[in-house]
């Protein structure tokens, strides 16, 4: 609003340059030349002053400028025998001449404001004034240069006889003072100079003083009449630009009043008589927080609007005291926490803070013992919290197999290891070289010493990997009875079974089976191929 004044003052400003006054004046006066047929740094002799008019126009810039235009007309002349200078009088150079001057001049009327008070109407002053400008002169003059000599006159003097510079710039200054007798008439004195740019006015220059321009001087009585449109409440504003002229105004109030003074029109003052801020209506404001203080249930302490000048920090409309969530916003909230499904319970409390639901469901539209987001009706594990992609059981390793089914509930598996992971090429391999390296005395089940080292390294293998369960299958080439072969294969097994249970794995992870000569691996016609299928496999699975 304090911007909106400031400009408005520069528009009424510009409507003061603007609006219809100007101002018609006369000048009847007297002028004289200043130059080389002049006695030095002397004003002219007042018999020496010669009749000249003037007629000027001008339009007010605010209170105190003019801008005026005119024209004048002069008349002058001089002569050598105007000066003491015996020398000058004997050479008896004279001349006399008129010119027309057309001007354009700004005026400063410093008091002129005086005439329209702050309180209204209009008051008659006696007002000084200053004014400069710049104009056209075109001048015509006669000049006597005394006798010629023999030869004629010398050269200076044909120069001056040959040259003409009408027209001339011309630079009036000067002043002067009126005493207004009516709202519209005055009268006045005023003296001005004009500086010319030339030294060819009285026709002497280059016979002369050739590097001192020529001056002139008018003066005189002036009569002054100036045009202005009503102003009914006497305020200086006239009434086609009043916005209230009924009432006497200010000039930031487009002419309107101000009772309070506060800059703040009184048709837009809350508080017309009050003196208050701007940002608060024209009212009192305390604590600066722009709600005015006969509103502010807080006047003391900076507020909002919305919390009628109390403090409210997270802007909800809601004052800071009253709010149970002070830092969060809640404009869809009870006791000023959010309430984002407007079911009555804040999202704080709310289980399904954007489903509209029941206290009995704690905020769902549903009940929800393990509180997973699935319904009991829905859930295939009611009372554990799962997910709702697996029916709203656990998976606690979350690769795809709910707890209840995963023997390794605790490691990433596969579905067909029973959610276990698979049994690694490292492994494999392993196994693979203890099943080729533990062998037994010729025709016996008894272990050599070097197949138990072997054994160790199976231990080591089912320690670092308990959800694994060993399968132990003995096998036998096809020599021999067909029945002692297999219980050969049984009881290898068996020794190898003994051996593990006595390094304490449990037997409850551990199976053994004889197969005699049921599953070659390799041809029983070559002894490479006996070889091989006289063995023991050691295969890990998950039950």
């Amino acid at each position: 609003m304090r911007h909106c004044i400031l400009w408005c003052g520069l528009l009424w400003s510009v409507v003061l340059i603007a609006q219809p006054r100007a101002e018609l004046s006369f000048l009847f006066g007297g002028s004289a030349y200043l130059g080389d047929l002049q006695q030095a740094d002397l004003l002219p002799d007042t018999d020496r002053y010669q009749f000249a008019p003037g007629v000027r126009f001008g339009l007010p810039v605010g209170y105190q400028f003019q801008v005026r235009a005119g024209i004048q007309y002069a008349k002058y002349d001089g002569s050598d025998q105007f000066s003491d200078d015996v020398i000058r009088q004997m050479r008896d150079f004279s001349f006399n001449g008129s010119l027309v001057e057309g001007s354009a001049q700004l005026v400063w009327e410093p008091f002129a404001k005086r005439r329209y008070p702050e309180t209204g109407g209009y008051k008659s002053i006696i007002s000084p004034y200053l004014f400069a400008g710049v104009g056209l002169s075109s001048y015509k003059r006669t000049t006597r240069y005394g006798i010629p000599g023999v030869d004629g006159f010398p050269d200076p003097i044909q120069e001056d006889i040959n040259t003409d510079e009408s027209p001339v710039v011309v630079f009036p200054i000067g002043g002067g003072f009126r005493v207004d007798l009516s709202k519209s008439l005055s009268l006045g004195l005023e003296l001005g100079g004009r500086k010319t740019l030339t030294d060819q006015l009285d026709g002497v220059s280059n016979a002369g003083k050739s590097d001192t321009d020529d001056w002139y001087v008018v003066g005189g009585v002036t009569v002054s009449y100036r045009w202005s449109t009503p102003d009914y409440d006497r305020d200086g504003f006239l009434d086609a630009f009043d916005a209230c002229p009924q009432r006497a105004g200010v000039d930031y109030a487009a002419g309107c009043p101000d009772s309070d003074g506060d800059g703040l029109p009184d048709d837009e003052d809350t508080c017309p008589y009050q003196a208050g801020k701007l940002e608060a209506r024209g009212c009192p404001d305390s604590d600066f927080d722009l709600v005015p203080d006969f509103i502010d249930e807080c006047p003391d302490y900076p507020g909002s609007l919305g919390a009628k000048g109390c403090p409210d920090a997270d802007g909800d409309g809601l004052k800071d005291d009253a709010d149970m969530c002070p830092n969060c916003p809640a404009f869809n909230g009870i006791s000023g926490c959010p309430d984002t499904d407007k079911d009555g319970i804040e999202d704080s409390r709310d289980r399904c803070p954007n489903l509209p639901g029941t206290s009995e469901g704690e905020g769902c539209p549903y009940t929800d013992m393990d509180r997973d987001g699935v319904a009991d009706e829905d859930d295939n594990c009611p009372e554990v919290a799962g997910s709702k992609l697996l029916g709203g059981c656990p998976d606690t390793d979350g690769d795809g197999l709910v707890d209840g089914e995963d023997k390794c509930p605790e490691l990433v598996g596969e579905r067909e290891n029973g959610g276990c992971p698979a049994v690694s090429e490292e492994i494999k391999e392993a196994l693979a070289f203890v099943t080729e390296a533990v062998q037994f005395e010729s025709g016996s089940d008894r272990l050599k010493n070097t197949s138990t080292e072997k054994l160790d390294e199976l231990v080591a293998i089912l320690e670092q990997h308990p959800y694994y369960h060993l399968e132990i299958s003995g096998h036998t080439d096809s020599r021999g009875n067909d029945a002692a072969n297999l219980r050969l294969s049984k009881a290898r097994a068996e020794a190898c079974y003994n051996y593990l249970e006595s390094k304490g794995v449990d037997v409850g992870r551990l199976q053994h089976e004889g197969y005699g000569e049921t599953k070659p691996i390799a041809s029983n016609a070559t002894t490479e191929g006996r070889r091989k299928n006289r063995r023991v496999n050691f295969d890990l699975f998950v039950p």
